[in-house]
């Protein structure tokens, strides 16, 4: 048996000749005259011809050409079995190129130029090319030098056109007359047609450089150039760190303290068990407040990093004076850990200036607090119980009301009332676990269009804002709609009037995951 290695992931081809050799399935290293099996992950005759660089029918007229479905049976049944004709792979050369040549066709005329025109499912069928564009678009990002932006952007553009594709990609006909898969990214999502992998991609997978920057920059509060700094102080470990250099950041010193409980998975149920009780206590302190659950959560996801609620009052100037009393309610209920309460900065300017778009998103101007809370244990099994009638529960890094007492200060200082420090916080014997969290103050005249820009997901609002100017002569922001040839704003009173305003149909948030 010879196994072609082609479209067969090193792992599992390594695998699948260990498995045979346990079995006494002869497997030989190359293709020879004495094989009389070729066991191969390509879909036609034709794919296997060319690779093996053979002539058909005389050399592969005696041998058994066929997909990975007849190996697996072989070593359920310890020996080569006989060949089936759902085991055989068949020479479908006209019949796929007629067909992929038809996709083409219907690529160019269906698939819309910007990606908030495009409906993109969370589940899609081209998973095994975009996580590879997605690792060369994150490590484009990390190196963050001349050039890695524009770099980045391209490989995101492709993946994101090949999430919102009906059909998974089998040939580049498919792709031929879509704008967003450029020259770099064809050629990847060639290798992994034919090899089943990329080189570049596994590459970065084995560079130590790569796992280094990604875990400082998971770290929260760190971005690729203090990352970059620690790799050069010689640093490749959390263990490495050292607290006196970074011990004016409260967002580092905690982050690293709490760092594997924030970048483990925070799950829907978590979620929505918080958001029910921010919901309560607003609605103590102010009836008729909405309180939405936003990010990926609302993109269909089931587990995030965090937690994004965007508050808001249906009567305009009612949210003000909210967050603060909220944020002492949340402390009582003992869900408070540290953060950081920014007042808002919006001004009228800011729909008509003109702002940077980056991978990054873009930031707003409204209040919000950023900071890490304390779910209980019992939210990941769904229950709500908390510490509310306890009196021993640790106490909020924060000083309360600070930002009424020096109304002068941007940020709500803060100053750690705790006895443990952050690293003997996180090793104590405590019944909750840290989770990051945002609360947004959105006023109600903004809040359709903050609703879909908390929404997300980044790259769907890139393309919204960008398209918005380009096209429209309009800016868009997360405050509102600017029309810039009329010089004034364009309203909304729900999600579907945002979309309206921009002549796109709308999109469900669950089909925003570019």
């Amino acid at each position: 048996v010879f196994v072609m290695p082609q479209r067969i992931q090193k792992q599992r081809l390594d695998d699948m000749k260990k498995s045979a050799i346990k079995k006494n399935i002869r497997i030989s290293p190359q293709y020879c005259d004495s094989v009389t099996h070729v066991v191969t992950g390509f879909e036609t005759l034709d794919q296997v011809i060319k690779s093996l660089n053979v002539e058909l029918p005389e050399a592969l007229k005696e041998k058994y050409i066929v997909n990975l479905s007849w190996f697996v049976d072989s070593i359920k049944a310890c020996k080569p079995v006989p060949v089936e004709d759902k085991h055989r792979v068949k020479n479908k050369i006209k019949q796929e190129v007629s067909i992929d040549e038809e996709k083409s066709n219907t690529v160019q005329n269906s698939i819309p130029e910007w990606a908030c025109q495009r409906s993109t499912p969370l589940l899609h069928k081209n998973s095994k090319f975009t996580e590879p564009l997605e690792i060369l678009e994150k490590f484009a990002e990390l190196r963050d030098q001349e050039q890695d932006y524009s770099r980045a952007l391209a490989f995101r553009r492709a993946s994101c056109v090949l999430k919102s594709l009906p059909y998974q990609v089998s040939d580049l006909y498919c792709l031929k007359n879509i704008k967003d898969i450029g020259g770099h990214s064809s050629r990847v999502i060639k290798d992994i047609l034919e090899d089943g992998y990329c080189q570049e991609v596994q590459d970065i997978l084995n560079n130590p450089w790569f796992h280094k920057m990604k875990l400082f920059t998971s770290i929260f509060g760190i971005g690729p150039s203090t990352a970059k700094k620690w790799i050069d102080k010689g640093w490749s470990t959390l263990d490495d760190i050292n607290i006196e250099e970074v011990r004016n950041d409260w967002r580092v010193t905690w982050g690293i303290a709490f760092h594997y409980e924030l970048n483990d998975f925070v799950s829907r149920k978590e979620a929505d068990i918080f958001c029910d009780i921010v919901r309560d206590e607003a609605e103590k302190l102010l009836p008729g407040v909405i309180v939405q659950l936003t990010g990926g959560f609302r993109r269909g996801k089931e587990r995030g990093h965090d937690v994004d609620l965007l508050i808001t009052h249906p009567e305009l100037g009612h949210e003000i004076g909210l967050l603060s009393p909220l944020l002492q309610a949340l402390e009582n209920r003992g869900l408070i850990l540290c953060g950081n309460h920014e007042r808002a900065t919006f001004n009228p300017e800011v729909y008509q200036r003109d702002f940077k778009l980056s991978m990054r998103g873009q930031l707003d101007h409204f209040e919000k607090w950023l900071g890490i809370c304390k779910f209980p244990k019992s939210f990941k099994e769904g229950k709500s119980e908390l510490l509310e009638n306890k009196t021993n529960h640790v106490k909020a890094a924060i000083i309360p009301n600070s930002l009424d007492e020096e109304p002068a200060r941007k940020l709500q200082k803060i100053t750690s009332t705790i006895d443990q420090s952050p690293l003997e916080l996180f090793k104590s014997d405590r019944d909750w676990t840290a989770r990051r969290v945002d609360l947004i103050i959105s006023p109600y005249d903004q809040y359709y269009y903050a609703l879909v820009g908390w929404t997300g997901n980044k790259h769907f609002n890139r393309d919204l804002r960008l398209y918005s100017q380009r096209v429209l002569s309009m800016k868009l922001t997360s405050h509102g709609l600017f029309d810039m040839k009329k010089s004034e704003l364009v309203p909304a009173s729900s999600e579907e009037e945002v979309f309206t305003n921009l002549n796109l149909k709308y999109q469900k948030p669950e089909h925003r995951n570019c």
